[in-house]
């Protein structure tokens, strides 16, 4: 072996100056009395994590709290947690939900989208209102897929229109005093974009029939004109004309649960007279309601006369409702469509 090979002697070469007191007893199974020097805490090298003499046991400082790094969720000495510092709340940061030392930080709401309701237009949606024409002396409530439309309807009173979805509905007229008693049901087509006067009328067997009468058809209406037509709702053989009060006849030979079409009314108020339909056939009806026309007609015993202001620009529908025997006597309803 060579004599300046120092591995192999008994005893340790010098230390450098101030290593003495960092130096490791020698292992009981050391043969050769090596130790290796524990780095300076001082020098930020690992520390091993046991505890050594009392008084002795290496640390690693904890980050200044200010600087966010991490710290131990553990308690330390009594009365010197480290306590990482909640955000502002104006500053939008998370709040923790429990409860700190009695008081309740307010948790952030944010509120929840609401729903949105389909568009109520004509692309989806048509309209739809019920006149009640029956002479049944108890009120009814008309309802469409179990939603009511009409609560509470009596004899010639008539509801708003109402949003109904494009399709097909079924229409059901109960007793309002008992509405387990189905009086009506039936299915019909509603489509968007058009207007409807659903009638509730007398049936001639005794029940009740309901009507659908459709409101729009009437446009490009030319100046200072408007749309004017006839219903009659009335009772099962009636049959009317309408005249005016010069005798010129402006509808004839309606009967029951007819609908006339549309005419072409100048702007201003007219006075009307229904009567029973004449067996005269040369009789014309007026291409154009105005007053003052001169067509020539026959002047007939009224049944009831009534009085219409006609607007410009609107469409109007006159409905003969009732009876001659009942306490609900023939009528005249005129609506605006």
């Amino acid at each position: 072996m060579a004599e300046h090979d120092s591995h192999y002697n008994d005893t340790n070469p010098a230390m450098p100056a101030g290593m003495e007191t960092r130096t490791a007893e020698p292992a009981a199974d050391n043969n050769y009395g090596l130790t290796t020097p524990l780095p300076d805490f001082e020098e930020g090298i690992p520390a091993f994590p046991g505890n050594m003499d009392e008084g002795n046991t290496p640390v690693v400082p904890l980050p200044d709290f200010g600087e966010g790094g991490p710290v131990y969720p553990g308690n330390t000495d009594e009365g010197n947690t480290p306590v990482v510092p909640l955000p502002d709340f104006g500053e939008g940061g998370p709040v923790y939900p429990g409860n700190m030392g009695g008081w309740t930080p307010s948790i952030p709401v944010i509120p929840l989208p609401q729903p949105v309701p389909p568009a109520l237009s004509p692309q989806f949606f048509g309209q739809v209102r019920f006149l009640n024409a029956s002479t049944n002396s108890f009120p009814v409530t008309i309802s469409i897929d179990g939603t009511p439309y009409a609560i509470n309807s009596h004899f010639a009173t008539i509801s708003n229109y109402d949003w109904v979805r494009d399709g097909f509905h079924t229409v059901t007229v109960r007793r309002t005093n008992g509405l387990r008693n189905i009086l009506l049901q039936q299915t019909f087509s509603f489509v968007a974009g058009q207007k409807v006067t659903m009638v509730l009328t007398d049936s001639a067997s005794g029940g009740l029939e309901m009507v659908r009468v459709v409101d729009t058809g009437c446009t490009n209406l030319p100046c200072n004109s408007a749309c004017y037509r006839l219903a009659n709702m009335s009772y099962s053989g009636s049959n009317f004309d309408l005249t005016m009060t010069g005798g010129e006849t402006v509808f004839r030979n309606v009967r029951f649960q007819q609908v006339t079409s549309y005419k072409q009314a100048i702007a201003g108020t007219y006075q009307f007279s229904l009567s029973n339909a004449g067996t005269f056939t040369f009789v014309r009806e007026l291409p154009i309601i105005m007053i003052g026309a001169i067509v020539g007609g026959v002047i007939q015993q009224p049944l009831l006369t009534f009085t219409v202001n006609i607007v410009a620009g609107r469409s109007y529908t006159s409905y003969v409702i009732g009876n001659t025997w009942s306490s609900n006597s023939l009528r005249v309803l005129t609506v605006e469509d």
